[in-house]
């Protein structure tokens, strides 16, 4: 006949192993140095390619990215307004006020129209989701 004791120590054994070694990880984890390290935020990135000398290397002015957007949905609801928009095959989630791709900053979001601006450009969508 089969014994219930034995079959009882056995499955406690079995699942106690794994239990003490992730205790042990545990502890492990919670001795290691968990201190918050100091750290900065860079804004603009001077980056230069390797091969360019000073003297040489020209700043890429952003007015020749070109606003080639395609509307596929938006939510309009004063500040907490957003759009998704998607251009060759990304796409992108805007919300009222932030920048697309770090260029173009949403504006407003109605019915009617979408409209993003980069510096004094403004650029509109016409609104045909759902119509």
């Amino acid at each position: 006949m089969l014994d219930f004791k034995l079959l009882k120590k056995v499955l406690i054994a079995f699942l106690s192993i794994p239990a003490l070694v992730l205790f042990s990880i545990y502890l492990i984890q919670i001795s290691k140095d968990t201190s918050i390290k100091d750290f900065v935020i860079v804004d603009k990135l001077d980056l230069k390619p390797s091969n360019a000398s000073d003297g040489e290397y020209i700043q890429n002015d952003i007015s020749n990215i070109k606003f080639e957007y395609k509307l596929i949905g938006y939510r309009s609801g004063g500040l907490e307004s957003s759009v998704i928009v998607q251009k060759s095959n990304q796409e992108y989630v805007v919300s009222i006020g932030e920048k697309l791709e770090g260029i173009f900053e949403l504006i407003e979001v109605s019915q009617d129209e979408i409209i993003f601006r980069e510096g004094s450009k403004i650029y509109k969508i016409k609104n045909t989701v759902g119509k």
